[in-house]
């Protein structure tokens, strides 16, 4: 397909060039590659492993890929085909907030992500006032939505047992708000049944009423997470600095939550112009550029938006 090669040749160009941080002791991670000539079948090369940088951009140049991951565990064999032979040592712990999980409808990726980043700036209180986490990194995934590494040692060695713990707690499932003496000395139902006390006036008997059915104030502070990502020791999650395969953005760090545009900021490529006929209505505002484009039209367009269009499917050469 004349589309595939055109990003291969795209896909390549920025793997020679761009400077990709690698993961904190990326020696005893395993890494994992779809190969973009592969698809549209979504097959995943796993078990791989790099001693140097210079190791993983020979990798990348040679296998061009659509997407890259690692693993969020660090291994004493990261190479090991078996899982049971890797020797676990632990794993970061990781929260996924995607658009596809979170409680909208829209087709517009401009407000899905806009919402997502109101879930990550809600996450980010949550581990810090209540978890005490000193030190995370938000990452744009390159797609629909953002993960978030907590950085912290004491979280490392945490099983998945006690990983959906944390999930439970954040994602608010079946909260025990009160119980016949009353509001439970615990942080969600003290921040639940405080909510309600002042932006309703209620107290006593009035206020255990109204927490009997409190789920419009529990979605106010409940995070819409992946829970699997969270609870899984051994996920593969995006590498940062490389690209998603169905977007063509970078996966990257935000420094600043609040400015950050995805759509302007993950921008991997230029402004060139290339021509395109669209496939289907498209309305997007990406880089610098509003588009509104409707099916059997042929648009000339900058090669970053051009190179989103084809990622998507939404476009042909």
């Amino acid at each position: 397909m004349e589309e595939k090669q055109f990003l291969m040749v795209k896909f390549l160009e920025y793997y020679r060039k761009a400077e990709i941080e690698m993961p904190k002791d990326f020696e005893k991670r395993e890494f994992a590659f779809v190969p973009l000539e592969t698809l549209p079948e979504f097959y995943i090369q796993r078990h791989i492993s790099f001693s140097s940088k210079e190791d993983f951009r020979s990798y990348a140049v040679s296998n061009v890929p659509a997407h890259v991951y690692y693993s969020s565990a660090y291994y004493k064999n990261p190479g090991k085909d078996k899982m049971e032979e890797k020797g676990w040592l632990g794993a970061d712990l990781i929260f996924d907030i995607d658009a596809d999980h979170l409680p909208i409808k829209t087709n517009s990726i401009e407000k899905a992500l806009e919402v997502a980043k109101k879930e990550v700036k809600k996450l980010l209180q949550v581990l810090k006032l209540d978890f005490g986490v000193k030190e995370t990194e938000v990452y744009f995934s390159g797609g629909r939505g953002y993960h978030v590494h907590v950085l912290d040692e004491d979280f490392i060695t945490l099983d998945s047992a006690e990983r959906r713990e944390i999930v439970d707690y954040i994602t608010i499932n079946n909260p025990k708000i009160f119980d016949k003496k009353g509001v439970l000395d615990s942080t969600i139902a003290l921040r639940v049944s405080s909510y309600i006390k002042a932006k309703k006036n209620l107290d006593g008997k009035e206020l255990l009423k109204a927490l009997r059915r409190p789920e419009d104030v529990l979605e106010k502070f409940r995070v819409h997470i992946d829970a699997p990502v969270t609870a899984d020791v051994k996920r593969l999650i995006r590498m940062p600095g490389t690209l998603h395969g169905r977007s063509g953005l970078r996966v990257m760090r935000v420094e600043d939550i609040d400015s950050f545009d995805p759509l302007r900021d993950a921008i991997a490529f230029g402004e060139e112009k290339i021509r395109l006929r669209v496939l289907r209505r498209v309305k997007i505002g990406i880089g610098g550029e509003k588009l509104n484009l409707s099916p059997g039209e042929a648009v000339e367009v900058p090669e970053y938006a051009g190179i989103y269009l084809l990622c998507r499917g939404f476009a042909t050469l």
